[in-house]
């Protein structure tokens, strides 16, 4: 499988990774590259944990998980290291094409808290520190 085949077991950019570690989090998304654009376009995947994240002149993105068992569950992918493609200056993921991408670093204190069972109002599980406030 490639980073291009649809894998339902990702976390979407406004929930909380279970892990620390580094993450690449695609955003401002839309199903077709030549769609001109009038919004923000829809959130996308948070990919990780990560061992790295490497750029090659906006041709391709190389990210390397921190477990193979992320990696499969995550991409679809069968080794740990992963290249995603760079179309239009957007990035390829999934059937869709995200013009936004941020990597950042969630903190053992960010990660998804545990489901309650005892509070009349559960906590929330939403993250949303790794994007700019400008961004909305």
């Amino acid at each position: 499988m490639s980073p291009d085949t649809p894998v339902e077991n990702h976390p979407t950019e406004n929930q909380r990774p279970e892990q620390p570690g580094l993450y690449l989090g695609l955003f401002h998304g839309r199903h077709d590259r030549r769609t001109s654009m009038s919004d923000w376009g829809f959130a996308g995947p948070v990919l990780g944990p990560l061992r790295y994240y490497h750029t090659t002149y906006l041709h391709d993105i190389k990210i390397g998980f921190k477990s193979l068992s992320d990696a499969r569950r995550i991409v679809g992918s069968l080794e740990t290291d992963v290249c995603l493609t760079v179309v239009d200056d957007m990035i390829s993921f999934d059937g869709a094409y995200y013009g936004d991408w941020s990597v950042f670093y969630v903190q053992p204190d960010e990660c998804k808290l545990p489901d309650d069972t005892f509070r009349v109002k559960p906590r929330q599980n939403e993250l949303h520190g790794h994007r700019s406030k400008a961004d909305g």
